[in-house]
């Protein structure tokens, strides 16, 4: 992960895109606002970028909180595939499905529970940086000597 704070920042914008979404859906699970449809849009289209794996659209994502290769990373330690299915999921069915005012706020809380795991990682990261070489490298260091 990149030690400076230049860089780090990255790990703030992926927590304040999370917190968007976690504000506006409590507005919306307390009644005090209605369900925002853009906000989730624009984390339904950043997540499935990352799953069908083309996150990097540098300068041209829908949401800079998943624009660069800290954020996906951030994003893939703290929620492995089945999350991710079910984050988008979720989402989806709440933005096609808002007659039932009950069930649309239990998805709601369990995305905001997701996104808030999602929204403390990318904040551990940004207080916690260290230096980590990449798995693959590690394997080459261990590699046997040629004879």
């Amino acid at each position: 992960m990149p030690t400076d704070l230049q860089s780090r920042t990255q790990y703030l914008e992926l927590a304040d895109f999370c917190q968007q979404i976690i504000d506006s859906l409590s507005d919306f699970v307390e009644g005090r606002a209605e369900l925002p449809t853009g906000d989730l849009r624009v984390a339904v289209n950043a997540l499935s970028s990352v799953r069908s794996g083309n996150p990097y659209r540098f300068g041209q994502s829908t949401a800079t909180a998943l624009g660069s290769y800290e954020q996906v990373r951030t994003l893939e330690d703290c929620w492995k595939a089945p999350d991710q299915t079910r984050a988008v999921d979720l989402t989806e069915a709440l933005l096609q499905n808002q007659t039932d005012l009950e069930v649309a706020k239990d998805k709601a809380r369990t995305i905001i529970a997701l996104f808030s795991r999602l929204q403390t990682k990318a904040l551990w990261n940004f207080e916690q940086p260290n230096q980590m070489a990449p798995p693959d490298l590690g394997d080459l260091c261990r590699a046997p000597k040629a004879v």
